[in-house]
């Protein structure tokens, strides 16, 4: 299976169901599943991120948990711990235009377009990479 590495809190919140869509430089032609990897390290800024995170899946209707820091996969970092399926991938952002991904979508990015969200069983270990790379889920 194709595999992304997502920097915490986005890869949990992307795991929860909460993030549909990931920000990246570049568009892919992957369409289909694709395992959410935690990274090792969390984002520049973990405290606004987690605020972001948390303020923007509430504002959507998210009922989050009293304890994020209790939540897994909320502190799994390095570990694959849930896979979405990657449905489309807007590119309007970098040719200028306008484009309705809502909350989650950064200007002047590719908008990965994700849905049915499932939590792995048992994270399991993972070297990220910087792009899609393969990954054997265990059975």
């Amino acid at each position: 299976m194709k595999a992304l590495t997502i920097r915490q809190p986005h890869a949990w919140a992307i795991a929860r169901g909460w993030k549909t869509i990931e920000n990246r430089s570049q568009p892919t032609n992957h369409r289909g599943p694709l395992a959410v990897h935690a990274a090792k390290l969390w984002d520049e800024e973990p405290e606004q991120a987690l605020r972001f995170v948390v303020r923007t899946a509430r504002a959507q209707g998210a009922q989050l948990p009293r304890s994020v820091q209790h939540d897994l996969p909320y502190t799994d970092t390095g570990l694959v711990i849930a896979t979405v399926d990657l449905v489309d991938v807007c590119t309007a952002q970098l040719r200028g235009e306008a484009c309705a991904c809502g909350p989650w979508a950064r200007p002047g990015q590719t908008h990965w377009q994700l849905a049915n969200a499932r939590t792995v069983d048992h994270p399991f270990p993972a070297r990220g990479q910087q792009y899609l790379f393969d990954v054997d889920i265990p059975t």
